[in-house]
């Protein structure tokens, strides 16, 4: 008798743990996507803060708990004619997210795609020293690195471009070079196309960098005709 509830004593012990494993699974889930529910809300409020002075049209599609897609078409007398983003939320409902992050230093990320409506001179990319370029940089895309001489942009960015000379002229612009400079705690990669008339661009996400960010998608369109 005392061998079989001896027995037993160990089962009970694999079952709670079971149903608190299960419980903090059930938790984090319900947290981290209310959570990201209301990141949305307030990643939306900002957004459309920002764009809506400047857009005739503004549309948002949701993702879940996610992300979501932002279209907006932009006055006539903006640089750009279109502005999409995709806002790309953190797996907070994982509970494995939080050690993984420790490691990963995973953030909330915004992606812009811009279209710009006078003809790019040239194409360049910008990016954060800590990042490799190639992994964005269109395949066929022939660009030169070269050293940026600007002292508050090369701590933080490298360069390439089709065109040393023009990229220089267009880093020399005070409002493309002060919107890097706001936005260099948040930019990480920067494309502008010369072939598509197209402006990329991937950042960190948060309510303060938003503006900075869309800042550097507008000087670069207003700095490149």
């Amino acid at each position: 008798m005392k061998a079989a509830l001896d027995h037993e004593v160990p089962r009970m012990y694999e079952f709670e743990a079971i149903v608190i494993l299960a419980a903090a699974f059930i938790i984090v889930y319900m947290i981290g996507g209310l959570r990201n529910r209301k990141l949305l809300v307030r990643y939306s409020r900002a957004i459309k803060k920002q764009l809506q002075p400047k857009s005739e049209f503004i549309g948002f599609r949701p993702l879940g708990s996610s992300g979501l897609r932002v279209l907006c078409n932009m006055k006539k007398d903006m640089p750009l004619s279109k502005i999409e983003m995709a806002v790309s939320l953190v797996d907070r409902e994982n509970v494995m997210h939080y050690p993984l992050a420790l490691v990963t230093k995973e953030r909330d990320r915004v992606t812009i795609w811009a279209t710009s409506k006078a003809r790019p001179t040239l194409s360049f990319e910008i990016c954060q020293k800590t990042e490799n370029p190639y992994k964005k940089r269109p395949a066929g895309l022939a660009l030169r690195d070269h050293v940026i001489y600007q002292e508050g942009l090369t701590k933080h960015f490298n360069m390439a471009s089709s065109n040393e000379a023009r990229a220089r002229d267009v880093l020399r612009d005070q409002e493309f070079e002060g919107s890097l400079l706001r936005a260099r705690n948040f930019l990480t990669y920067l494309l502008v196309d010369e072939a598509e008339s197209r402006i990329f661009l991937t950042g960190k996400l948060t309510e303060e960098s938003l503006e900075p960010l869309l800042e550097v998608a507008l000087a670069s369109a207003r700095g490149i005709d």
